[in-house]
């Protein structure tokens, strides 16, 4: 789990900035976009896909 305010943290020094909503918070840049959900602790899964669909690069954890 990681909680929202990394998550926020995060995309706020990708260059991505809130412009509001319900449920979810809106965050864009004007060509990506995505949505953050009000919870206190999001899942790993989720935050992957939130990096992914703000247009971030995401690295598979090498197994050795």
């Amino acid at each position: 789990m990681v909680k929202r305010k990394e998550v926020t943290d995060y995309l706020r020094a990708a260059g991505l900035h809130p412009t509001g909503g319900t449920n979810h918070e809106h965050w864009t840049d004007g060509a990506h976009w995505t949505q953050v959900p009000r919870y206190k602790g999001i899942s790993n899964q989720l935050f992957e896909k939130i990096k992914k669909q703000a247009g971030q690069v995401t690295f598979a954890k090498r197994c050795d």
